[in-house]
């Protein structure tokens, strides 16, 4: 008996979430700068609509991605890896482990624009990883520039439309440039960041974000990856978060571990102690000033109040130290063991890697 050939699922037919443009767009026949005739990339510029400064100078897709990729003893130049620089560089997976629990870190509701965050004094920080975009702690919000490549409509032809996850995740991550730039002043913020390329002028976003409005439905979300169905997220509840669904190997260090001083953990995590002190010293300080008035000195239930909450703050003040001193030597401790293992097992694998070429396996 023949079985049945069981067909392969099929990968949907992806294309670019905008219509093809040339990028950097074309020189204009105005005359070039100083700057702009010396740095030219190996193409035609001409006048910019920045700041006409070598770090705006525009940049083809494949001149923008980065020097090098990858992580430990896996170091390959980006441009003769660019599928596994992708596979990095939009990778969401950590986030998409909680997608469940997201709820507690943000609404699900699209991200304001940037002249928003700036009126209510957030600060931009930049991140080029793409779990810590539009991840937000105390003033601060952190935000992924927009490369030249994301633009190119040719590069998503041969890189990003062949994988769903790729492709999900890269127009999860243009929707969020949707939602940040909405007016000509995000427009003016973003350039004044570098978030965006500096060829971005206010007529090309309007038309890109119409092409990508009729590609991608972004009311449903369905074709973008499911990080995007919130907007920022908080990153303290996410490691929170992290830290209780992950606990026996995140509970340390959590989903961002953002302290590189004892100092500075402490100060974050222990400064609510001294207002509690505060307050028990207002309170001992009103009752020994009781103790001498006549109305109260001779008050049993009183003087029996106020011995039981002297000895509760003497015991709550040695219970709090010995839990600060605890603290730090597990910290430490596992900070130690954890440098020197990594470091252990980092210069092993350096070794057999030299071994290897060396034998030319």
């Amino acid at each position: 008996m023949v079985e049945p050939k069981v067909s392969a699922p099929k990968t949907p037919n992806l294309k670019p979430p905008f219509a093809p443009r040339p990028i950097p767009p074309k020189a204009s026949t105005a005359h070039l700068s100083a700057s702009q005739a010396s740095l030219q990339n190996g193409f035609a510029t001409g006048p910019q609509p920045v700041l006409d400064t070598a770090t705006n100078i525009p940049l083809s897709p494949l001149d923008s991605l980065p020097t090098i990729t990858g992580r430990e003893n896996n170091i390959v130049l980006a441009n003769d890896s660019i599928d596994e620089f992708l596979k990095r560089d939009l990778d969401l997976s950590r986030l998409n482990k909680i997608h469940g629990h997201l709820w507690m870190a943000g609404r699900p509701m699209r991200a304001r624009p940037l002249h928003r965050y700036k009126m209510e004094s957030f600060e931009i920080l930049f991140t080029q990883q793409m779990d810590l975009h539009l991840l937000k702690f105390s003033n601060r919000l952190i935000i992924k520039p927009l490369p030249e490549w994301i633009l190119s409509a040719d590069f998503w032809t041969e890189h990003l439309c062949s994988s769903e996850a790729l492709h999900k995740s890269a127009c999860g991550f243009l929707l969020s440039y949707v939602w940040l730039v909405t007016t000509p002043l995000d427009l003016k913020l973003a350039h004044d960041h570098t978030l965006l390329p500096s060829f971005v002028t206010w007529h090309w976003w309007k038309d890109f974000v119409a092409d990508f409005y009729r590609e991608v439905d972004i009311n449903t979300l369905h074709q973008v990856n499911k990080r995007y169905q919130f907007g920022d997220l908080r990153l303290g509840r996410i490691n929170s978060i992290y830290r209780s669904r992950f606990f026996t190997t995140h509970f340390v260090r959590g989903y961002l571990y953002g302290y590189n001083r004892y100092v500075v953990f402490f100060q974050r995590n222990f400064s609510w102690i001294l207002i509690v002190f505060v307050f028990f010293s207002l309170v001992l300080s009103a009752m020994q000033v009781g103790t001498g008035l006549d109305q109260l000195k001779d008050n049993g239930a009183f003087l029996e109040a106020s011995y039981v909450f002297v000895v509760f703050s003497m015991v709550s003040v040695i219970a709090v130290l010995g839990v600060v001193a605890v603290v730090f030597v597990a910290i430490f401790l596992f900070n130690m063991v954890t440098a020197i293992s990594h470091a252990k097992n980092t210069q092993q694998e350096r070794k057999k890697l030299a071994e290897e070429k060396a034998t030319g396996k």
